[in-house]
């Protein structure tokens, strides 16, 4: 099996992000969790590049996502170039 590229996880991940403001915006609970599970996995994977950089974002954005500090648009607009590029390469 083909591993995928790191900028394909770290789309992924956005798109997890995403989820968990669109469950609590709703109120579920449970689906918010999920959401932050999954994204905790995919962070998990990104860390297994061995990437130094992409490692140490990952502990910043996923310290600034349980802690509020970002915002549904920052998270969206950090996002997006890599949502962008897989789009344009698969």
């Amino acid at each position: 099996m083909q591993e995928k590229p790191l900028y394909f996880y770290v789309a992924n991940l956005g798109s997890e992000i995403q989820r968990i403001f669109v469950w609590k915006e709703k109120g579920d609970i449970k689906a918010m969790q999920n959401a932050h599970d999954r994204a905790v996995s995919i962070i998990n994977t990104i860390k297994k590049f061995g990437n130094k950089n992409a490692n140490a974002e990952m502990d910043i954005l996923i310290k600034s996502v349980e802690g509020n500090v970002l915002s549904r648009n920052q998270i969206s607009s950090y996002f997006n170039p890599f949502a962008l590029r897989i789009t344009n390469n698969f």
